[in-house]
């Protein structure tokens, strides 16, 4: 069901389903003090203070979700820009990835029906309008998730299909974007930094492999991992809210027990 909010005086529509039934980066990285100070090491070099205060956050916890969200718009400016697609760090032998797909032929004539593609040059683009998806591994028969990617993001995916150039495919790895994560961090060790967003990017595919969405949200705007699963979707998803719930009762009890 569509959601909408007032926003100076009008409604307007905020997206197509209900978002209160995904997960924030708040859940996929809960407090866990002992485990965010085995996460987070500063350099020997760094200068006195604490580096939250460094990097404006109100605390630890908030600055370890600060670096994967930096992180994560490095990796998708890439994408968006043509260069290539991303595999993501995995602990299993899958190799899910993020790359840039293509709108359904119906659903662009549809758009184009409506005039709601005035962004993109259609004939340019050569009929084709562009949109970051995830899949969970190459041989999976699961329906890729959908990625929405904030404005800042979302020009630059569509000022690539514009210039009619096309999307690279080449598959890179973390290591190909760390240098640019580092010299947002100055202070934090590396090898803590390639920590942190590696763990995040597990504590991810865990909960996507169980049917969940995921909403990261900032200064810039939002990402959201989401299923394309139309007029089902809240239907669908309150069931996967329904297991998770029951899963964690379930774990407390054992917990207790």
């Amino acid at each position: 069901m569509a959601r909408y909010a007032v926003k100076d005086g009008t409604t307007v529509k905020v997206s197509d389903y209900d978002l209160t039934l995904m997960l924030s980066l708040s859940d996929v990285i809960p407090p866990n003090p002992a485990l965010i100070n085995t996460l987070l090491v500063r350099k020997r070099s760094a200068p006195k203070g604490k580096l939250r205060d460094f990097y404006h956050t109100k605390d630890n916890l908030g600055l370890v979700r600060k670096i994967f969200r930096e992180a994560l718009k490095i990796i998708i400016t890439d994408i968006s820009e043509g260069r290539g697609s991303f595999v993501i760090p995995n602990k299993g032998n899958t190799n899910p990835t993020m790359y840039v797909g293509e709108l359904d032929d119906r659903v662009v004539r549809g758009k184009l029906g409506n005039n709601q593609l005035t962004s993109i040059d259609i004939s340019k683009a050569k009929f084709k309008v562009p949109l970051v998806k995830y899949k969970f591994s190459d041989n999976s028969t699961r329906q890729h998730l959908g990625v929405y990617i904030n404005k800042k993001l979302y020009k630059k995916l569509i000022d690539r299909a514009n210039t009619g150039k096309g999307y690279s495919r080449i598959p890179k790895k973390l290591n190909n974007f760390l240098p640019s994560i580092y010299s947002m961090f100055p202070y934090i060790r590396e090898d803590s930094i390639k920590r942190i967003v590696k763990h995040v990017f597990y504590k991810m595919q865990w909960h996507l492999r169980r049917g969940e969405e995921i909403r990261i949200i900032d200064r810039d705007g939002e990402i959201r991992f989401f299923r394309p699963l139309g007029k089902y979707h809240d239907h669908v998803m309150k069931q996967v809210v329904k297991n998770r719930i029951s899963r964690e009762r379930k774990e407390r009890y054992a917990s207790i027990n």
